[in-house]
Order: structure tokens, then C-alpha cells, then sequence
């Protein structure tokens, strides 16, 4: 069986605690933090965790214009290969096996005028090569995803996504598979699936129209029938959101409680019925 957790940072302003309580309320069993090592404080959160018997599974690295991975000018590449070395000591802190990297910032759709796609893929590859080599040293993996043409331009598909881990070449960076971002760039979701197999380390869930799975068109069934055969054994990780243009605007935003707790109770229960579903 999986182990199931939610995404922390889609729930907007609400206290943290709260958060805990929905997972706990559901039957989830861990929780994936937001990459915030300089807001979130991991005593804190390790306390969280024993208190409602939830591990950490992972961190969703928060990647806007300050943390320009795709940067060649040393101070603005200094910065972002810094926020993912203080990110992986957070990782430590919590227990988290993996941090979700975006090679380029969320929003930016097109490359910088100053230099073209190829010299912000060669920049990208370069600097997280470098921050890899820390994350080796304390037994953390980056795990590259790719993110959908309108949310940004670098890698937006899973055989992009493979061939940037490729040329990276470093056995502390691997891949994540997001369902929702496979729906609008993905030809054959299985097929995509069973290519990057053997670099496969987390999955994120949402449904085709960025709802709690179930809610949508995406064959989540055929999802959990591909992850078994290629004998994945990373966790299930939900990241609904509310219907914003900006994914990143959900972290400032009021809380949606009671379209959170639905999405939380409708996308395990629905995942879980399938697994059983599936383990027949």
C-alpha cells in the first residue's frame, strides 16, 4: 500500500495545525511541506508531526523570480543553488526523502531577453547539478517536475523532464510525475509513465481540472494500474487547488476550509477504492 499525503502549501493562510487536523481526520499518513526553511520552523514542525502521528514525505520547492535556477549572473544563481542547500537541511529536519524542483520560475512563460532557452536549460542543469552534490552529501533527493506551458517554459513534459535529469547525470536527482500537469501535456499518461520508471520518486494527484481525483476525466485507475506494473513505491501526494490562474497565489490567499476538507476526504477515498480496485 502507498502512503498518502497532502501538499501544505495549497491551503492558503490558515494555521498550520489545522492542516494536521485534516489529515489526521481523513487517514492520511503524511504531510508535504512547503520548501520554506526561512518561515517554517522544523522543531516546530517535528512536534506537529509526533503529535498527530504524521510523517513528512516531501517538500514542494516554492520556485518564483528570487529562486531563478535558470540565472548565469553569479550572485542571482548563488541564491537560488542557496535555497535549495537550506532547503535540503529543512528536508533533514522534517525526515522528507525528496525536494520538488522547478528548474525555471513559475509565471515566467517565456526566457529572459538577456539570454535565449538554451543558455537557461545549460544554467539550470548547471546549478542544480552543483546544489546536488549537497543534497547527496545528507541523503536527500531532488526530484525535477515539469510544469505545463502556461505556468512556465523550461521543461514542461515528462521527455523533456527526462533528458534535463540525463544531462544532469547525478545520482541524487530524479523525477516526480504530477497528474495534473501530465493531463494538458502528456500524450499517453502510462506510456509517459513506464519511460522515466527507473527515475521515478513522487507522484503528485489531481485530477485533469485541478480538483480532488474523481472530480474530473483523468483515468486514475489506469494511474494506479501503471504505477504497480513499473513497481513504484514512492508516496501518493494530493495538490488540488482552488480555480486560480496563479498556482502560487493560493499560498497568500484566505483559507478555503470546507473545499479543502472536501477535496481531502473525496481524493483519498477515491484513490484508495481504486488501489483496492487495482490490487485484485
Amino acid at each position: 500500500m502507498y502512503k498518502y499525503s497532502m501538499t501544505q502549501w495549497i491551503v492558503g493562510n490558515e494555521n498550520i495545525e489545522e492542516s494536521f487536523q485534516r489529515l489526521q481526520k481523513y487517514g492520511y499518513d503524511g504531510i508535504e511541506f512547503a520548501a520554506e526553511p526561512y518561515s517554517l520552523e522544523g522543531e516546530k514542525m517535528r512536534r506537529l508531526m509526533n503529535n498527530y502521528q504524521l510523517i513528512c514525505t516531501s517538500l514542494c520547492g516554492i520556485f518564483n523570480d528570487e529562486r531563478d535556477l535558470t540565472a548565469g549572473e553569479p550572485k542571482k544563481a548563488e541564491k537560488a543553488i542557496q535555497y535549495l542547500k537550506d532547503s535540503v537541511d529543512f528536508a533533514v529536519e522534517v525526515g522528507a526523502a525528496c525536494l520538488i524542483v522547478v528548474p525555471s520560475p513559475v509565471g515566467r512563460t517565456q526566457p529572459p531577453e538577456e539570454y535565449g532557452y538554451e543558455e537557461a536549460w545549460k544554467q539550470a542543469v548547471n546549478n542544480i547539478r552543483t546544489a546536488a552534490d549537497y543534497a547527496q552529501e545528507k541523503g536527500i533527493c531532488f526530484v525535477i517536475e515539469a510544469i505545463n506551458r502556461y505556468e512556465t517554459y523550461l521543461v514542461n513534459n515528462l521527455e523533456k523532464a527526462l533528458e534535463f535529469v540525463k544531462e544532469i547525470n547525478h545520482p541524487s536527482v530524479g523525477l516526480m510525475a504530477d497528474l495534473f500537469h501530465m493531463g494538458i501535456e502528456e500524450r499517453n499518461i502510462g506510456q509517459s509513465l513506464r519511460k522515466i520508471a527507473p527515475w521515478l520518486r513522487h507522484v503528485h494527484l489531481a485530477d485533469n481540472t485541478r480538483e480532488a481525483p474523481g472530480m474530473g476525466g483523468t483515468d486514475f485507475k489506469e494511474v494506479l494500474r501503471t504505477l504497480k506494473e513499473i513497481g513504484y513505491q514512492g508516496a501518493l501526494t494530493m495538490e488540488f487547488l482552488p480555480r486560480i490562474a496563479n498556482p502560487y497565489a493560493a499560498k497568500e490567499m484566505g483559507t478555503h476550509k470546507s473545499l479543502m476538507d472536501k477535496y481531502a476526504e473525496i481524493s483519498i477515498s477515491y484513490i484508495k477504492m481504486l488501489e483496492a480496485a487495482t490490487s485484485v
